[in-house]
């Protein structure tokens, strides 16, 4: 039977309003054979897309990366001098001289602007669109970060590989960015370390692998344990989240997508392999291309280190935004050469941005103002949207919130943003409580 709506597109009445506005926009009597496999060719074009996260973790400076303020006072303005890039008055910090040579390429927001000025709560506030109640600024997260979240909403499309990898570990993005919360734990993230080659995806440990074996075993020895798995029977014992899991994390599709070897040597060093040591950010970028590209839907990368206090600004951040500028621009010109920059979008932020005023010779936590750099997602790119005052104390023009932000990263993935799942209290929860896509961009 044909079906308009896919199983992702419903709501409890069985259409999104997204779908249904897309039929109204038709007519109903104006529908024909042609329009409704167009329309199913949509939907199906819309579940082919991909998040890279690049989360900033501690919160990188505004001033020093995408909101340079040359004019201010020297207390504001920072150490730093401002170069232009190739998009004409999107000017940056002369820290990333590569992102200035690809500007037309990526768009900056630089006036999202949120209250919560510590790392936990503004965490789990721009991660999964709700503030957490006082109390709970380390403690456990009480919503879905939006990794889950897409994971939940395309658990029905059969990949063979996971919807949700976090890069390089899963500690950052379950712990203090977000698992699957409420939804439980067969959506928190798989995790994938560029340093381990083929048989480097990790499942969450509640999916429980151990009940075939132990999991460095089934790591060392997957061509062995597939086929004794397979003969003995053991996968009929299995529940579907784990043997979903283990079939993810034994199949062809994972292992060649987690090795990199098979890259040529001159990408692998473009993405920054000569210069990384301890902060393997561009291998990271590189492993998030060929996962997005092998079929994984979210992939968040840990860059951690920007909670640049004290002397940390200039005695840190120099070598840091290196790697970063190096890691971020090999992986948004990789992707337009592959062709994947309508298909993959990339959003890099962090929990908030830095004080305007230096204190001792660093920034402290400034949610009042913040900058956002999106790449793709067939998106209008090489622009700035908002602007903050002289100084950069707050949003001066079109001031959006983070849910903004993460309203049009749902777009970009086919998922209604005003959906709801319902609890374990039988409470239905939106994806997010407020925002709208940010319409410059789309």
């Amino acid at each position: 039977m044909f079906n308009l709506f896919s199983e992702s597109s419903r709501n409890c009445e069985g259409v999104s309003r997204r779908s249904f506005l897309r039929l109204g926009t038709l007519g109903v009597g104006a529908l024909t054979l042609p329009d409704l496999l167009r329309l199913r060719a949509q939907d199906r074009a819309t579940s082919d897309t991909a998040v890279i996260l690049l989360w900033m973790d501690g919160g990188p400076s505004q001033f020093e990366t995408y909101d340079p303020k040359p004019d201010a006072p020297a207390e504001y303005r920072g150490p730093y001098q401002t170069i232009r890039t190739n998009v004409p008055g999107l000017d940056l910090c002369e820290t990333l001289p590569l992102h200035a040579q690809s500007a037309d390429k990526f768009a900056v927001i630089r006036s999202v602007a949120h209250r919560e000025s510590g790392h936990g709560s503004a965490v789990k506030n721009l991660n999964t669109g709700y503030p957490h109640p006082p109390g709970t600024n380390e403690g456990t997260f009480l919503y879905p970060g939006v990794g889950a979240i897409v994971a939940k909403a395309r658990e029905q499309e059969r990949r063979g590989l996971p919807h949700y990898v976090c890069v390089p570990t899963a500690g950052i993005f379950k712990g203090d960015v977000g698992g699957g919360a409420y939804l439980g734990s067969a959506y928190d993230p798989f995790a994938a370390n560029p340093g381990d080659g083929a048989g480097a995806l990790i499942p969450p440990a509640d999916l429980s692998l151990s009940r075939l074996q132990n999991r460095r075993a089934l790591l060392s020895s997957l061509d062995r344990m597939r086929r004794d798995v397979d003969t003995s029977g053991m996968m009929e014992g299995m529940d579907a989240f784990t043997r979903q899991a283990f079939e993810m994390v034994t199949g062809p599709r994972a292992r060649e997508a987690l090795d990199l070897s098979r890259e040529p040597a001159a990408i692998r060093n473009r993405y920054g392999a000569s210069v990384e040591r301890a902060q393997p950010w561009g291998q990271s970028c590189l492993l998030a291309r060929r996962l997005v590209e092998a079929g994984v839907s979210f992939v968040g990368i840990g860059m951690g280190g920007w909670d640049d206090h004290g002397e940390a600004l200039v005695q840190n951040l120099p070598r840091r935004a290196r790697i970063y500028d190096i890691a971020v621009t090999a992986l948004i010109e990789d992707l337009h050469a592959r062709g994947l920059d309508r298909k993959v979008l990339v959003l890099a932020w962090g929990e908030f941005g830095r004080t305007p005023r230096i204190n001792r010779g660093g920034r402290d936590h400034w949610p009042s103002s913040m900058s956002v750099m999106l790449a793709g997602g067939g998106m209008r790119m090489g622009q700035a949207i908002g602007s903050t005052n002289a100084r950069g104390e707050r949003p001066q023009d079109r001031p959006l919130h983070p849910n903004d932000v993460l309203a049009t990263v749902y777009r970009h993935l086919g998922i209604d943003h005003t959906r709801a799942f319902v609890n374990p209290q039988g409470r239905p929860i939106p994806l997010l409580p407020n925002g709208e896509p940010i319409a410059e961009l789309l």
